[in-house]
């Protein structure tokens, strides 16, 4: 199917088609169709789904689907260039991606093609239902083996790594003895959810508010100032002599024995968000004022972290005395892998949870939205204005879960290509008018509710407006066009103009859904050449670290490809409009009623 046959898309004379995979196919390379081995958890098969970014199991005959494509635009895309056809430019960057679940090591060169990647699965462990934590040494380990696994199978040798710089999931508890090194403990995540009558504390006090002007950041259950306020309270015998890490922290650690953080991580968290330092005042607040010196010394992104020891060469295959650069957090790597790099630059990642992040220059007046969200420093002098909604394509992983025989059955008699699900899917969709006739849909599916634009724990999905004349295809256009009118929420409550956004996730990869993304949020959707954004931003950090590149912006230049274009077509953004004003009316309104409902449900359950 011609990618030039939907509305918007301009590929360049690109061809795409969605096919079904004659067997275990990887997700993450265009234009390869060689076996991959999926994940083995709990005895399954697992890997990822192509439009979802979310975890799926594999049954013994797959029937997942891939995407392929065969573009002279994809040309210069992250493809694995291997063996003797590798251009031998002397100089490359390893990009480490420390993920919640799995962990990535990709080698670039300055152009920014990847030539290679490494990666392992993290379990994370959960003690009880609201907890969730990872074995440190196994994240090490993890990350050693990805690292070279990266090496092997390049031309590429050590010796021609010249920079090196990881970037990894953010908040949560990476805890390490000061004079050792080893874990205290097993680490924390950012997914946990033990603090949160301390969170539910905060808002209801002023806390939040009342720091929010020093840090532009509103906290939730898996931030490292709650977690660690949490541990003063519960744990205060683990913090003498201990010192608080992030994911990528620990792994730098490793490989080079600085003990450090940099704003980016630190700054979700609350520091002085200006000034980029702890803030006094706002440990006060959080009431970790009397365990400050459990915070690391902040580095600059591109600043030296170390270099790396016999020991990390020893397990990772990297040449001893490599520089290592200190990096970001995985917000604001990935927006840089993909380009954000000037004030109005965008991004939003449609993937298991709906990231926007838009990059500013001012931020002299009053920080908005207030309370929510996350201001993030990137450049030397440019901040990230981040949202991030809870669940995003897990609402179409959902709804087709529990409606999804019917399309399946139908896709096998009528798909209009070659039998595939998502082509027919796509193709209702387009057959369904603007607005899914009057039905609207609320994605707040995670159990936690909702932190973008707005924070409710109560929060609660929801189809409005059905009545006996809807069909199923009313409501699966319903939740495409549900999970854009959330985006276009989080992106309209951010006073920063924006005129394009770089899209990435499992969602970018359909042709349908990015021109709904397009049309409601009236702005021009640009898909930005690979996958592996994180690594790519953290090669991008090291770069300009190493002097390879000036800026993050001429690092952005010099790397990132454009393959697909979709102009919004702006009389469909008229029409969407009111739609999505009674959207937000409707989520508004049932602030209250979500409360009563989680309250009756609580009671219910224990009764």
């Amino acid at each position: 199917m011609s990618m030039s046959t939907w509305p918007g898309v301009r590929t360049g004379g690109s061809t795409s088609r969605i096919s079904t995979c004659p067997g275990p196919v990887s997700y993450f390379t265009r234009a390869r169709t060689a076996p991959h081995a999926p994940s083995r958890v709990g005895g399954r098969m697992w890997d990822t789904h192509p439009y979802t970014s979310s975890i799926i199991p594999l049954p013994s005959v797959c029937t997942c689907l891939y995407i392929w494509s065969v573009t002279a635009d994809d040309a210069s895309d992250t493809t694995h260039l291997k063996g003797e056809d590798e251009e031998r430019m002397g100089q490359y960057i390893l990009g480490i991606d420390a993920g919640t679940s799995v962990l990535k090591a990709a080698i670039f060169d300055t152009k920014g093609n990847e030539l290679n990647r490494g990666a392992r699965n993290v379990p994370i462990t959960n003690p009880e239902p609201h907890l969730a934590e990872e074995n440190m040494q196994e994240v090490w380990v993890a990350a050693s083996e990805a690292i070279r696994d990266a090496l092997t199978g390049t031309s590429v040798r050590p010796d021609e790594i010249v920079a090196i710089s990881v970037t990894g999931q953010g908040d949560g508890s990476w805890l390490i003895d000061r004079e050792t090194g080893k874990p205290i403990g097993p680490a924390i995540l950012w997914t946990d959810g033990r603090t949160g009558p301390i969170i539910d504390r905060w808002y209801e006090d002023g806390t939040v508010r009342e720091q929010f002007e020093i840090s532009g950041t509103g906290p939730y259950a898996g931030t490292a100032s709650t977690i660690l306020r949490w541990r003063a309270e519960n744990q205060a015998d683990l913090l003498g002599g201990a010192v608080n890490l992030w994911c990528k922290d620990w792994i730098e650690y490793n490989l080079t024995g600085d003990i450090s953080t940099d704003p980016s991580d630190a700054s979700l968290s609350g520091i002085d968000v200006r000034a980029r330092t702890w803030s006094e005042e706002v440990n006060r607040l959080w009431g970790i004022d009397g365990i400050e010196a459990v915070l690391p010394p902040i580095k600059s992104p591109t600043d030296l972290a170390g270099t790396v020891t016999r020991a990390a060469a020893g397990v990772t295959g990297l040449k001893e005395g490599t520089p290592v650069y200190k990096g970001q957090m995985d917000i604001t790597a990935s927006s840089l892998g993909v380009g954000v790099a000037r004030p109005g630059d965008c991004m939003a990642v449609i993937g298991t949870a709906g990231i926007v992040t838009v990059c500013t220059d001012d931020i002299s007046g009053e920080i908005q939205p207030k309370d929510v969200g996350w201001l993030i420093p990137h450049g030397p002098d440019t901040w990230i204005r981040a949202m991030g909604m809870n669940f995003c394509t897990p609402n179409l992983d959902w709804f087709l879960r529990e409606f999804g025989a019917p399309f399946r059955a139908e896709a096998e008699a009528h798909a209009p290509s070659d039998g595939d699900l998502f082509a027919y899917l796509n193709q209702k969709v387009l057959d369904t008018p603007i607005g899914a006739r009057g039905v609207i849909y609320h994605g707040y599916l995670a159990p936690g509710g909702e932190r973008a634009p707005f924070v409710r724990p109560s929060a609660r999905g929801s189809f409005n407006g059905i009545t006996g004349d809807h069909n199923r295809f009313d409501l699966l256009r319903a939740v495409y066009e549900g999970v854009a009118y959330g985006i276009r929420d989080c992106l309209d409550s951010i006073p920063t103009e924006v005129k394009t956004v770089r899209m990435a996730g499992g969602g970018a990869n359909s042709p349908v859904w990015c021109q709904i993304f397009a049309d409601v949020l009236g702005r021009k959707i640009i898909v930005p050449a690979g996958t592996e954004f994180g690594a790519k931003g953290a090669a991008i950090v090291a770069g300009v670290g190493a002097g390879l590149y000036n800026s993050y912006s001429e690092g952005a230049d010099s790397t990132v490809n454009i393959v697909r274009e979709y102009e919004p077509d702006l009389e469909k953004t008229a029409l969407y409009t009111p739609f999505f004003e009674v959207y937000r009316d409707i989520r508004t309104s049932m602030m209250p009623i979500w409360d009563k409902l989680q309250s009756a449900t609580r009671v219910a359950a224990a009764a």
